[in-house]
């Protein structure tokens, strides 16, 4: 006869020591957080699980968690009959004026964690993550026709915003630490020895972690995600903006 199995660690315990050790990716963490919050019906833990691993493209922007929303310039490559130019830093004011009040050097985060890494270690030192603008090959065509630019024969080849892969690793670090955080919560409402949390536990402790998005509400749900293409850039559409068109008719 076989004696009893012996059952391995909880997924708490596990979350608790993988979010110590910078060496665990970050991915399984979350998928332990989606096992914990399953098994404590807690559905804000789900969804803001879930969220960082599949993204939040397709997500409406006002969705998104703060950390997701940093700076980064606009930069446009361009030519004319005589030079070409790559990577140059330009204003919003720059752009079509139909743009105003929707567009700025203010850039949402969609995609998965396990993406964010892809985008980070294919990028090479001393490059910048190109993050399409929306809607970018119908406002380079207006910036083309513009009288500033065409009277001088100038062609608008691309428009992006110029993200930091340092910026990609701080959005990383934050969900590391926002999963550190509810650990910490979470042991601080379980007597010493205990292994399993009550959901009463679980729901504590989520209200406890640092989430709020734009409009400082509640984080929601799911989406899907982008890619990066081989090269001196990684170059990809961001996917949770509307298009300029869209705003300008609410």
């Amino acid at each position: 006869m076989t004696g009893p199995t012996r059952e391995g660690p909880h997924p708490v315990e596990q979350l608790e020591h993988g979010v110590l050790d910078d060496t665990v990716p970050l991915a399984g963490l979350l998928r332990l957080a989606l096992v914990i919050g399953g098994h404590a019906a807690s559905q804000p833990l789900k969804q803001w699980a879930l969220n960082e691993l599949e993204g939040y493209a397709g997500k409406p922007a006002s969705s998104v968690p703060d950390y997701r929303r940093p700076r980064a310039p606009i930069q446009a490559d361009s030519h004319s009959l005589t030079w070409q130019r790559q990577s140059e830093t330009i204003s919003a004011l720059h752009l079509p004026d139909i743009t105003r009040g929707t567009i700025n050097e203010e850039v949402t985060i969609p995609y998965g964690v396990g993406q964010l890494q892809n985008l980070i270690e294919r990028t090479p030192p001393g490059q910048a993550v190109h993050l399409s603008l929306p809607g970018a090959a119908e406002l380079r065509t207006l910036m083309s026709a513009m009288e500033k630019y065409r009277s001088r024969a100038i062609i608008i080849d691309d428009l992006y915003w110029a993200v930091s892969p340092s910026v990609l690793h701080d959005i990383l670090d934050q969900v590391r630490t926002r999963l550190t955080q509810f650990v910490a919560e979470l042991r601080s409402t379980m007597p010493a020895g205990s292994g399993t949390p009550t959901p009463e536990q679980v729901h504590r402790a989520v209200q406890n972690i640092s989430i709020t998005t734009g409009d400082n509400s509640p984080v929601t749900l799911t989406a899907p995600l982008a890619h990066a293409d081989h090269g001196a850039t990684a170059s990809t559409s961001t996917g949770v903006q509307q298009r300029w068109w869209q705003r300008r008719r609410r």
